[in-house]
């Protein structure tokens, strides 16, 4: 496949929570809002056209920068090559792929998320928290109505896709052959969660599970979170799914950075898949700092140093693991990073107060911010 082409212009469909339709998630810009304008008058517009020709043409395009970024630290991780490996180019555009993201509904306030995607962060906010209309949830299940035939997966995420009520009429749509990836934090109680029924009744159903540490650190990250319950969780998706179908799909960050062995250890009982994304900087002025300080990108030499160590320790190989390596090694430490993320962990920990402190569950993290 040529390096430039991506097959989501020829069999994607992104419709975020505030309705704003792309190919997949990581484009640019939207293509249309389906609160103002059908999904199919949004794919005849010239702004559409204009991407698919440049990426069949094997063209770079703006729409796709991210996934050029990604490539360039961690070549094999973008959505580029997601949609690459799983769907061929078809003769003319044909959807196959579903990501559908109701509503930021979530049960969790992580430190590293924002207000666009997590309600929880919008209470803790005193911003409203919006509801999905039904105009526009109509069209879009007419849409995969209409393209359930060709129609091979879906991606159910969220905010928390176990608290999408909409994924309980989408289940009922789609056929029971289509595969399903969930991209969950696990977190919610499974027990009468009506989604979670559902899905025991679809064969091709494939967990991946948003979580980033271990212990205690998973619940001062994962603000909300209990680890027995998540646990608990995992156990129960083994028995019912499979732990085939079971893959941690963490974010590689500043607070997992010199941790990852521990992270890999239970990933081991039982022999669940890892498959590393890269924290991406996000817009949110609820944030309060440079919204890229939870990378471990450009903080001391210190630090990224032993980041790399912690890399070097692991037993397990992983192409992306290894491209995160390499750009922490040829990585340019930027002035006041590391002072800007402590100022701003004593300011989050007042606003979201943890069990236990950053100081007391990263000691030796924060030593080498401190030095």
């Amino acid at each position: 496949m040529n390096s430039n082409y991506c097959s989501a212009v020829d069999t994607g469909l992104f419709v975020s929570v505030q309705g704003e339709v792309g190919l997949c998630c990581s484009g640019s810009e939207p293509l249309g809002n389906i609160r103002n304008e059908p999904i199919k008058d949004i794919f005849a517009k010239q702004k559409f056209l204009e991407i698919q020709t440049a990426v069949r043409s094997n063209q770079s395009h703006s729409y796709c920068s991210g996934c050029d970024r990604i490539e360039q630290t961690a070549p094999g991780s973008s959505q580029r090559s997601a949609f690459n490996i799983h769907f061929s180019k078809p003769e003319q555009r044909q959807l196959r792929l579903a990501d559908i993201r109701w509503s930021n509904v979530c049960n969790l306030s992580c430190r590293y998320c924002n207000t666009h995607d997590s309600s929880e962060w919008r209470r803790l906010h005193s911003l409203p928290i919006e509801s999905v209309n039904r105009d526009y949830t109509e069209s879009l299940f007419e849409e995969i109505e209409e393209n359930k035939g060709t129609l091979e997966g879906v991606y159910l995420l969220g905010g928390e896709p176990l608290m999408q009520k909409h994924n309980i009429r989408l289940l009922d749509i789609i056929n029971k052959n289509t595969k399903i990836d969930l991209l969950t934090n696990l977190s919610v109680l499974l027990d009468n969660n009506k989604i979670y029924e559902k899905l025991k009744s679809f064969p091709n159903v494939y967990w991946n599970l948003s979580f980033d540490n271990i212990g205690d650190r998973f619940e001062y990250v994962r603000q909300g979170g209990l680890w027995s319950v998540f646990t608990d969780n995992v156990k129960r998706l083994c028995d019912d799914f499979g732990a085939n179908h079971v893959t941690f799909h963490p974010v590689y960050t500043i607070w997992n950075s010199i941790n990852l062995e521990e992270y890999y250890e239970y990933a081991a009982t039982g022999n669940f898949r890892v498959n590393w994304q890269l924290a991406q900087p996000k817009i949110d002025s609820a944030y309060g700092l440079a919204t890229d300080s939870f990378t471990t990108f450009g903080h001391k030499k210190s630090l990224i140093t032993r980041a790399v160590q912690e890399i070097e320790l692991l037993t397990v190989k992983d192409p992306v693991v290894d491209g995160i390596k390499a750009s922490l090694i040829s990585d340019i430490e930027q002035p006041d990073k590391d002072k800007d993320f402590l100022i701003w962990t004593d300011k989050m920990e007042k606003f979201m107060p943890p069990n236990k402190s950053f100081v007391e569950l990263w000691p030796e993290l924060n030593t080498l911010l401190s030095n």
